[in-house]
């Protein structure tokens, strides 16, 4: 916020929030001159800020001054915001996504795309604007993305480590939207959606094994490899072959961890698991990764 005040020559300025229209400016005693001075700088047509233009969040509240009340942030931007997995196109799309009431008519301004919804779940806070629930952004979504970046996406909304929405959250706003554009290959993506991966390797991994006509495997399955000792958790796993397969992203490991992975390696060995490991060099298919896998698993078939 400015501080108050109300001489033009002063230090002192009007209280004014971070990012303001002239209209606002002018109400609270500020002169077009001093708006067009270096203090504030423009956003778009008609709004300013003390802060920087090109931020995220100073122009998701550009946005919502132009749209008017009633609109909050939707689509890719509420991804964005919630770190979720996308491709490099849509993390790249500078345009600030926002849902617009019913029946209004959306601003026609370039660096804005409106769409109209209805809200299913309750909206999320940042900071001190609205953007609809991180599921329903996903679905925005579905007419934007192909079917494996919708899955890569779903899988980063239900992800063990700080979980954006829940496999049955995500359900509900499919099941609303019945019939909308995009919910047909949404529905079809979620089904091959996993709860509880740690990357969108993990999900393009799991995705190429089933793609090769192989089971699902296990997401995310714990295992303690002796009594009373650690738990490690497997990225995928098929349990009644005591197989797993894992995604290393790592590129300069620590050395702690390199021998805590060896142990955990030759630990799970013991008890008679086989760890079959992809890196970044399997890329782009998994084509030898899969074979492995599928290799292991003739040889490891349970017993009857």
């Amino acid at each position: 916020m400015l501080t108050p005040g109300s001489c033009e020559t002063c230090s002192m300025q009007p209280e004014l929030p971070d990012v303001f229209t002239a209209a606002q400016a002018l109400a609270a005693g500020l002169s077009r001159n001093q708006l067009r001075g270096g203090r504030f700088r423009p956003v778009c047509r008609g709004v300013y800020t003390t802060g920087d233009p090109a931020d995220l969040m100073v122009r998701a509240k550009a946005a919502l001054l132009v749209a008017g009340p009633g609109t909050m942030l939707g689509g890719v931007t509420v991804l964005i915001m919630c770190g979720v997995w996308l491709p490099q196109a849509l993390l790249d799309d500078t345009r600030i996504h926002v849902v617009i009431p019913p029946r209004r008519v959306g601003p026609e301004m370039g660096f804005i795309k409106a769409t109209r919804s209805c809200l299913t779940l309750h909206p999320m806070e940042f900071g001190d604007v609205l953007g609809v629930h991180p599921a329903q952004a996903w679905l925005q979504m579905a007419t934007q993305l192909s079917k494996t970046d919708l899955i890569v996406a779903a899988d980063s909304l239900m992800r063990r480590k700080a979980t954006l929405a829940t496999r049955d959250e995500i359900e509900k706003v499919v099941a609303h939207h019945a019939g909308g554009r995009g919910v047909a290959l949404a529905r079809g993506a979620l089904r091959l959606a996993r709860a509880g991966v740690e990357s969108p390797m993990e999900t393009r991994l799991r995705l190429a094994i089933v793609a090769a006509g192989l089971e699902c495997p296990l997401v995310d399955y714990p295992f303690q490899p002796l009594p009373h000792a650690k738990e490690y958790r497997f990225d995928m796993a098929y349990p009644a072959q005591q197989l797993a397969v894992e995604y290393d992203g790592s590129i300069h490991a620590d050395p702690l961890k390199m021998r805590d992975d060896r142990t955990r390696r030759r630990l799970l060995e013991d008890a008679g698991w086989r760890i079959i490991t992809a890196t970044a060099s399997d890329l782009p298919d998994f084509t030898s990764v899969v074979a492995s896998v599928r290799a292991a698993l003739a040889v490891n078939r349970p017993q009857v």
